[in-house]
């Protein structure tokens, strides 16, 4: 095996992905069986060598090529087949599934529910399965969903090519990450270098990185060989990311976040020079949208807390975020909304702005005069966007209603307050709408409408929020994230300043909020946001940018908090600016 290169000195800061465990636990089970025999999902044995050949031909070979889904062609090939080949494509299936955000989990589930739904024998997807499916660990774009017929395609061949290996060959591969590669890499069948990249990641965690996309690869290396490690590149890719791994050396069972900030600064802004065909390959990969895009993007939240909004946002499909100014709502409410569709599908998200004026009639819908001076009857963004979800029910449509409680949302949305419950998203509890046209029937928002509203709890003019709509809607208290990420941002942007400068602005900004919160007059929903201590691209050094920031961003902020109270201001702005 290729050793990877020796690097000296200390490595960079550096988040990890804490999250692979449930993946790669499920992922080396399916890869036993995938040698061995045996099953996930029953008691049987379905990983036979007959049961692959069977998928051969009525899979591989038989491709339907009519204007069918996915799963309707499917039928067609599967039909008549025992139950033991059902459930195998069903474990292969979840095998090409599992690890991919760019699928949602409710998704991944109710595929495998459909290839099995006809067999006779007992099947049980278990925790330890269920878990897996909802920690996905890389993001494979939307081509993990339009190239699923190829990326099974492998799978089914590279089961078939493994039984062809001889004990001994497969024996030195389970130690040698790179006689793994090999075999994964001349397994026949489509190309498909991502599935086959994920495959080496199973066998090897700790080795191979969780990333997918070899332009990224490519890119991540060049970003660090020679420059930051001291080293020239190897001319392998996987052996020079696992030198990198070796010299940063993360927990066991963790990897280095090369898609989060900090480590992503050192990549991201490599690509001036790749060849056209890379730059291509590499915007195809970046069509998809997960939370590590969200992260890559500037957010200071954990991969857990947005992991978590956005499961309880797929239960609910209703959710709010609140928080004090500048804890960057919008900003999130719009990329959880990509992560939620999966990539950045602008015509699936429409945001509208809520003011003390907002109406039913403005927002769901209403009387306008027409051009011939009659009044018409007008549908608001609501049921506009409603009716874009209905005729696309594959992909989910989100609606962002920023500034959610400046208007008064109960009088704005009328009947459609009931009809947002995720329950009476039917035709059976299809509503009569306030203004209907003649013979309209009865109206249901459909089940791939998603709401998130954001909330500023710092202004003092907005309406209280009903019960009837905390009932409908789940909320999400977004905090100040002055923590480590926010620390690695700066330290990447400023990198000529002491990391000892950065934690004094930290600490100065934390001892801020601590101010404002015991204000009695104030308190917690008052906090200055990290939003405001964020700098751009055109920041050049500490210092400057934060006393710019301090003068004319919070100090009127500060200024309107204490506006009886010119000391406590004066005392406030210089805390923030004594000599650093």
């Amino acid at each position: 095996m290729k050793e990877p290169a020796q690097i000296e000195g200390a490595p960079p800061d550096y988040t990890i992905i804490d999250y692979e465990g449930p993946v790669r636990r499920v992922g080396a089970r399916l890869l036993e069986v995938a040698r061995h025999g045996g099953s996930l999902l029953t008691n049987d044995n379905v990983w036979t060598s007959d049961n692959i050949e069977i998928l051969i031909d009525r899979f591989v070979r038989q491709p339907d090529v009519s204007g069918a889904n996915f799963l309707q062609k499917l039928d067609k090939q599967m039909a008549g087949v025992q139950d033991a080949v059902k459930i195998l494509f069903a474990e292969l299936f979840l095998l090409q599934m599992l690890p991919t955000r760019s699928i949602h989990s409710e998704t991944k589930l109710a595929n495998i529910n459909q290839v099995l739904r006809d067999v006779g024998v007992r099947w049980e997807i278990t925790s330890d399965v269920l878990e897996a499916l909802n920690t996905p660990v890389f993001n494979g774009g939307t081509a993990w969903g339009t190239h699923r017929f190829r990326q099974l395609w492998v799978l089914i061949e590279f089961v078939r090519y493994l039984r062809t290996l001889s004990p001994d060959e497969l024996d030195a591969a389970d130690k040698d990450p790179l006689a793994w590669r090999e075999i994964v890499t001349t397994s026949p069948g489509p190309s498909q270098p991502g599935i086959r990249a994920y495959l080496a990641y199973l066998k090897h965690p700790d080795y191979f990185l969780p990333i997918v996309s070899a332009p990224h690869k490519h890119r991540i290396v060049r970003g660090f060989f020679p420059a930051v490690t001291g080293k020239a590149p190897s001319g392998d890719d996987d052996v020079d990311l696992a030198a990198l791994r070796r010299w940063m050396a993360p927990p066991p069972g963790t990897s280095p976040a090369f898609y989060f900030t900090p480590l992503v600064g050192y990549w991201r802004g490599t690509s001036d020079t790749e060849p056209a065909a890379e730059v291509a390959e590499s915007d195809a990969e970046l069509a998809g949208y997960s939370v590590e895009s969200i992260l890559d993007d500037g957010a200071f939240h954990s991969a857990q807390d947005l992991n978590d909004i956005l499961q309880r946002w797929e239960e609910t499909r209703n959710i709010v975020l609140q928080g004090a100014p500048g804890t960057g709502k919008t900003w999130l409410a719009k990329r959880l909304a990509y992560a939620l569709i999966g990539s950045k599908l602008h015509d699936a998200v429409r945001s509208v702005q809520f003011h003390p004026g907002t109406s039913y009639e403005d927002f769901v819908r209403g009387w306008r005069p027409g051009g011939d001076g009659q009044l018409t009857l007008v549908d608001g963004p609501l049921l506009q966007h409603a009716k874009r979800a209905s005729e696309n029910p594959d992909t989910p449509h989100v609606i962002v209603i920023e500034e959610f409680n400046r208007g008064n949302p109960a009088q704005a949305l009328g009947e459609m307050l009931t009809l947002l419950e995720r329950s009476k998203r039917n035709q059976s509890d299809a509503l009569e709408l306030t203004y209907m046209h003649e013979n309209e029937p009865a109206f249901f928002l459909p089940d791939n409408l998603y709401v998130v509203g954001t909330m500023n709890t710092a202004d003092r003019s907005l309406a209280l929020v009903d019960f009837a709509l905390r009932r409908r809607f789940a909320f999400f208290e977004l905090e100040p994230q002055f923590n480590d990420a926010w620390k690695a941002h700066l330290a990447s942007r400023f990198r000529n300043d002491r990391r000892e400068r950065i934690d004094e602005v930290a600490r100065r900004i934390r001892e801020l909020n601590e101010r404002i919160a015991a204000d009695p007059s104030l308190g917690l929903s008052f906090r200055i946001g990290h939003s405001y201590f964020t700098p751009g691209q055109e920041a050049s050094e500490l210092v400057p940018w934060f006393r710019a920031v301090v003068t004319s961003s919070v100090m009127p902020q500060l200024a309107e908090y204490w506006h009886e109270d010119q000391d406590t201001v004066d005392a406030a702005v210089g805390q923030l600016l004594a000599e650093l």
